[in-house]
């Protein structure tokens, strides 16, 4: 009886791990068609592109390109709201938000990851974006607890290892 017991359990278990890789699958699949082309366009400086891919390249080198661009749409979204600062360098080194700006020595850059990154950021500076993330301010990875500033309800997307966020609970988090 307790054999078969454990034998239902695994079978309801390994079922409800197959669905969720399906669809985990179809969101991947999804994301693929997720970066389209919008008007919003920044005038950049050489500069620019340099905070930005420095951003994406350290939050983002080992996600696909979506989690890159996503990332990327982020600190535009930021930068359009001027409260963190109103060019993407002050955004990007804005006080205890992004924390690779918190470490003292950073790896040395994988040359076709930095220049992927910084193909990226020239195409989000140039209107590029993650459909569904135009309000998006805040986003966090998923192997750490949530942080206490994470609103379920403004939760809006997972890409790969990030969870994004139109709000935070908190208006300290600016």
């Amino acid at each position: 009886m307790f054999n078969r017991i454990l034998t239902v359990a695994a079978v309801v278990i390994l079922g409800a791990i197959l669905i969720r890789a399906e669809m985990r699958m179809d969101r991947i699949e999804e994301k693929l068609d997720d970066i389209i082309q919008t008007k919003y366009v920044v005038k950049y400086t050489p500069k620019d592109v340099e905070c930005l891919t420095k951003n994406i390249y350290y939050e983002a080198r080992g996600e696909d390109k979506t989690g890159k661009y996503a990332v990327a749409n982020v600190t535009l979204n930021r930068m359009k709201t001027g409260k963190w600062g109103k060019d993407v360098c002050k955004v990007v080194y804005a006080k205890k938000q992004f924390s690779w700006t918190l470490q003292k020595k950073l790896p040395k850059p994988e040359k076709s990851l930095w220049e992927e990154s910084k193909s990226i950021a020239i195409e989000v500076l140039e209107g590029t974006r993650v459909r569904g993330l135009s309000d998006s301010l805040y986003y966090h990875a998923d192997y750490i607890r949530r942080p206490s500033w994470a609103d379920p309800e403004e939760h809006v997307l997972t890409i790969g290892r990030h969870l994004f966020y139109n709000n935070a609970k908190s208006k300290d988090m600016i």
